[in-house]
């Protein structure tokens, strides 16, 4: 799990999910196991970013978070989902499941034309 710091964070992969959270946030505990539930089934694919709100203040502007947990979903630094409060745990699962889908497809196709 990577923690932004200084309005910062490194993220290497293409796929990312930022968890903007408050540590004084009772929500945004109880959405924590979850996070880290799907850090554990698409670590490979995503990298997760978790964004203390108060802390790093100029990234919670960058992203207009105006309430906390926010879950932000990107793809090549294009937002693809971006929900605040509790966030739907399935509907999470489903859209991170389609992007991985999507992006192996596209290695396959690129393989496949390459053959050709």
């Amino acid at each position: 799990m990577i923690l932004a710091e200084n309005n910062k964070y490194k993220s290497s992969k293409e796929l990312k999910i930022l968890n903007f959270y408050s540590d004084w946030c009772p929500p945004c505990h109880a959405f924590m196991p979850n996070f880290i539930a799907a850090e554990k089934t698409f670590w490979k694919d995503f990298d997760f970013i978790n964004i203390n709100s108060w802390e790093n203040m100029e990234l919670s502007t960058k992203f207009k978070v105006r309430w906390t947990p926010t879950i932000i979903i990107m793809k090549n630094e294009e937002i693809i989902y971006n929900k605040a409060w509790v966030p739907n745990w399935q509907e999470l699962k489903e859209i991170m499941t389609k992007l991985i889908w999507e992006q192996e497809n596209k290695e396959i196709k690129k393989k496949f034309l390459w053959i050709f």
